[in-house]
Order: C-alpha cells, then sequence, then structure tokens
C-alpha cells in the first residue's frame, strides 16, 4: 500500500540513505568480500556515520539479505528492460552473458553475496529471489518447475565457472547450454 509523502523530505531522504548503504554495501563485497561487510566499512563507504547504517539496518545480516534482494531485482528490472518482446533464447543468453562480462565484479559480489545464504539462513528468501527471477525468464520456454529448477543450476554453474576461471561468459555455450536443458526436457 502506498503511503503518503512527507513534506518534509523525510521519506525521500531516508530512501536515498538506504539506496547509498545498499549501493555501497555491493563495493564493500566487491572490494573485501562478505566478510568485510560490517556497520563501520559500509558507513564509511557509503560517507555516512555509522549510527546512520545501523539505524537503518540494525544486522548485518539486514544489510545483506536487503543488498542480495536488491540486486535480483534490480538484475530482473534491467533485463525486463533490455530483453526484446519475444526474447527467444539466444537474445537470452546474450543479455546474460553481457551482464556478467559488463558487470564481473559486481556479478562476483552477488555471488559471493548469494552463496553466503548456505551458511546464513536469514540470507534464504533474498536468495530464492535469484532462483525466482531465473524462472520468470524462463517462462516463454518452459514453466515445469523441474526444467526451471536444472535451467537455473546450468546457468549458475555456468557463470560460476566463468568466475572462477577469470574467462568470459560464452553466449553461445550459454545457449547450447539452455537448449539441452529444455529441449532435452521436453522429449
Amino acid at each position: 500500500m502506498p503511503t503518503e509523502p512527507v513534506a518534509d523530505g523525510r521519506r525521500a531522504r531516508g530512501e536515498e540513505t538506504r539506496r547509498r548503504l545498499l549501493d555501497a554495501t555491493v563495493r564493500v563485497i566487491e572490494r573485501d568480500g562478505v566478510a568485510g561487510v560490517t556497520h563501520r566499512a559500509v558507513a564509511a563507504e557509503a560517507g555516512v556515520p555509522k549510527s546512520v547504517a545501523s539505524y537503518h539496518y540494525p544486522a548485518v545480516d539486514d544489510l545483506l539479505t536487503a543488498a542480495l534482494r536488491d540486486s535480483s531485482d534490480a538484475y530482473a528490472r534491467d533485463l525486463a528492460t533490455l530483453l526484446p518482446e519475444g526474447y527467444g533464447l539466444g537474445d537470452l543468453a546474450a543479455h546474460l552473458s553481457a551482464c556478467q562480462e559488463e558487470n564481473r565484479s559486481r556479478a562476483l559480489a552477488e555471488y559471493e553475496l548469494y552463496l553466503q545464504a548456505a551458511r546464513r539462513p536469514a540470507l534464504r528468501p533474498a536468495a530464492a529471489r535469484w532462483t525466482a527471477v531465473l524462472a520468470e525468464l524462463a517462462a516463454p520456454f518452459t514453466t515445469d518447475p523441474a526444467t526451471v529448477a536444472t535451467l537455473t543450476a546450468t546457468l549458475d554453474g555456468l557463470f560460476l565457472q566463468a568466475l572462477l576461471r577469470d574467462e568470459p561468459v560464452d553466449a553461445g555455450r550459454v545457449e547450447a547450454a539452455m537448449r539441452v536443458v529444455i529441449e532435452g526436457a521436453a522429449r
């Protein structure tokens, strides 16, 4: 439900501060890894006092959860605007690959954050958002839950391997893998 705007701009300033803190959290992860995320480090990166970070996100897990959810949602919005209407597997593969290559350090930070959900249960609902994003992207090709799960695992594997090898993501390889999963499931 929408809230009424505050005439003195407090709500807008609060939203801007939260945005700066989330962006700063991802930059800290890019530079120092998830282990480097503290209220002090994020506040310094955002250019605000530590108390501001603690006020908006009382626990580090709150910062991490919000950053992961925000990253997944931003990725979904970006792809929704970039993908042409009636996109095919080739379009999807090209866009997924380009997004990772253009923002390699951010992709690494987001995967590190995503993997933290294995150790931090508070992050799991936010991590599940990534799977939901991929399910939305796969919807024109399959809605079968098993195929979507296999496709998600395949894409995550390809992108993680590219990061580990410090190699570019090959869109042709991504498209071929997606075809194997989707067409194999249709048999």
